[in-house]
C-alpha cells in the first residue's frame, strides 16, 4: 500500500467525525424523552429534534463536500456499489476470515460498504425525524402517514447500534494491529505505530 494511498484525514473530516460522534450520542440520549410530543409540555421531544436536525445539517454538510469537494473526497470515488467494488468488498471478507486485516485506501471495500451503511442509517433517521419534527401535530397521538413515519423512524433505531458494532469493532481491530485511526479522529496526530 502507498503511503499516499491513506493520506492524512483533513481537518474538515476530522471535525465531521467529532460532530457526528457527540450529535449521534446526544440523540441516542435524549431520544427516551422525546415521546413526551403527546402532552403538552414537550421539552424532550424539542431537545431530541433539535439535536436530529443539528445530525441533518452535518449529513448535508458531508454530503455536499463528498459531491463538490476535494476529488480524493468525493463519494463518487467510495460509493460502493460498482462490480469491482463489491468484488473488492468480498475480498475483503475472505481476507477477515484469515484474521488479517484488508490492506488499501480508506473507504474502499468492507470499510467502503460501513461507512455506506452508516450514511444510510443517519440519513434514514434523520429525514423521518425532520419530517416529524415540522409536520407531527403536538399534543395529540399519531395517526395515518405519520404513524408510519414515526414507527419507520424506530426502526432506523435499530440500525445505529449495528453500525456502531461495525465500526467501532473496525477501530479496535485496526488499533490491534498498530494502526490507530482513532488518535487521528482524537488528537490531530498520526495513527500510525
Amino acid at each position: 500500500m502507498n503511503s499516499n494511498d491513506n493520506a492524512r484525514l483533513g481537518n474538515l473530516v476530522r471535525f465531521w467525525h467529532l460532530a457526528m460522534i457527540a450529535l449521534v450520542l446526544s440523540a441516542l440520549l435524549s431520544g427516551e424523552g422525546a415521546d413526551d410530543y403527546k402532552k403538552m409540555d414537550q421539552a424532550g421531544f424539542l431537545l431530541h429534534g433539535g439535536i436530529g436536525l443539528a445530525v441533518l445539517a452535518a449529513l448535508c454538510g458531508y454530503f455536499l463536500h463528498g459531491l463538490i469537494g476535494p476529488k480524493d473526497s468525493r463519494l463518487s470515488s467510495w460509493f460502493p456499489f460498482t462490480p469491482a467494488r463489491l468484488r473488492q468488498t468480498g475480498k475483503d471478507i475472505a481476507v477477515l476470515t484469515t484474521f488479517k486485516l484488508p490492506e488499501h485506501r480508506r473507504r474502499q471495500g468492507l470499510a467502503g460498504l460501513v461507512q455506506f451503511f452508516g450514511l444510510i442509517a443517519f440519513s434514514w433517521l434523520a429525514a423521518t425525524g425532520a419530517v416529524m419534527y415540522f409536520f407531527m401535530e403536538r399534543g395529540a397521538k399519531v395517526h395515518g402517514i405519520m404513524h408510519m413515519v414515526k414507527e419507520a423512524h424506530e426502526v432506523g433505531t435499530v440500525l445505529i447500534p449495528i453500525y456502531l458494532a461495525l465500526h467501532v469493532g473496525a477501530v479496535i481491530a485496526h488499533s490491534l494491529t498498530g494502526h490507530q485511526v482513532w488518535k487521528e479522529i482524537f488528537f490531530f496526530k498520526s495513527g500510525e505505530a
